[in-house]
């Protein structure tokens, strides 16, 4: 996702293979811990649909569109991607988003 300069957010809703729901929400919270200190990542929540156990929504909010496109290409197996790519039953869904502000947001 490349857009203008300022801050940048995103939805990506996964569905995982049947009965996966959970170990696709542990396997994200790694790849959440492994974006901790990454630059620009100002918000990376790894959300549960509580009526769609195999749905997990990641919301993601980034300095600007370099941060995102710079974590994006850093060595993801180390962050774990593959093995969230593993539990899909099918290709995520993304929503980019121009975020305005709010609680949580400085």
């Amino acid at each position: 996702m490349t857009q203008g300069v300022g801050r940048i957010g995103r939805y990506v809703r996964m569905v995982a293979q049947p009965g996966q729901g959970s170990a696709l929400a542990e396997q994200l919270m790694r790849v959440a811990d492994g974006l901790r200190d990454a630059p620009g990542c100002e918000l990376y929540i790894i959300n549960r649909t509580p009526d769609e156990p195999d749905t997990v929504w990641v919301t993601e909010v980034w300095a600007d569109a370099a941060a995102s496109d710079a974590a994006l290409s850093r060595d993801m197996g180390e962050a774990g991607i593959g093995e969230v790519l593993a539990l899909l039953a099918g290709p995520p869904e993304f929503v980019d988003l121009a975020p305005v502000g709010g609680p949580g947001l400085r």
